[in-house]
């Protein structure tokens, strides 16, 4: 659950962050900030717009494009990585990428206009890596008495084969990489006794057919 939530928030906040999937992006500060202020709204309209297979086709293309998949992948499995064979390793990626893109279908992805604020807060250079803090806001109903849903936002960029891609995201200090790695580290070793195999044959079994 806490692993679909992540996936959730990214469907929702990547946008704010996808020009840096351009081919020979450069990645700095001023990049980052100006586009979130110019362009993050103009994306966010889209979300608002009617559930189509047209538009899960589009998110399925950011998390491909504008997701360092190829890192979450071995970050997820930290350890076992080097303990797969080089087919398994192949057939491994395949899987996380589907894996990935099936996890938010399971929730409404029908934002209404105006619903979802953010704010940069900094954004900052580490070597290779830009690090931008964010404030996302999620906009109670115009008939609830809830106040606003507030959430502390930091997404880590870094350059990936000439595109600038997010390597992970982190929601009030929790990371989505290490969620993955705590889902994985127990198929492999509680629920497959650290036979590589055998999760392999669970991952295919949910990715084809997904709860």
């Amino acid at each position: 659950m806490k692993i679909k939530y992540f996936l959730r928030l990214i469907i929702l906040f990547l946008p704010v962050l996808l020009p840096f999937g351009s081919a020979n992006a450069v990645l700095n500060t001023t990049t980052a900030q100006n586009w979130a202020s110019e362009k993050g709204e103009q994306i966010l309209h889209i979300l608002a717009q009617p559930t189509s297979a047209e538009k899960y086709a589009s998110l399925d293309k950011i998390l491909t494009q504008d997701v360092d998949l190829d890192h979450a992948a071995r970050f997820a499995v930290g350890k076992y990585w080097k303990k797969m064979t080089p087919a398994q390793q192949e057939q491994y990626v395949q899987l996380f990428e589907r894996y990935i893109a099936i996890l938010y279908r399971d929730y409404p992805l029908e934002i209404p206009a105006g619903s979802v604020q953010f704010a940069i807060d900094k954004t900052i250079m580490d070597k290779n890596k830009a690090f931008v803090w964010c404030r996302i806001f999620l906009l109670a109903p115009q008939d609830s008495t809830e106040d606003k849903t507030t959430f502390k936002v930091l997404f880590v960029l870094a350059e990936n084969n000439k595109r600038i891609q997010v390597q992970d995201l982190k929601v009030e200090e929790s990371s989505l990489l290490m969620a993955f790695r705590d889902r994985f580290y127990k198929m492999i070793h509680q629920d497959n006794d650290d036979e590589i195999e055998w999760f392999l044959e669970d991952l295919s079994a949910i990715t084809e057919n997904p709860q």
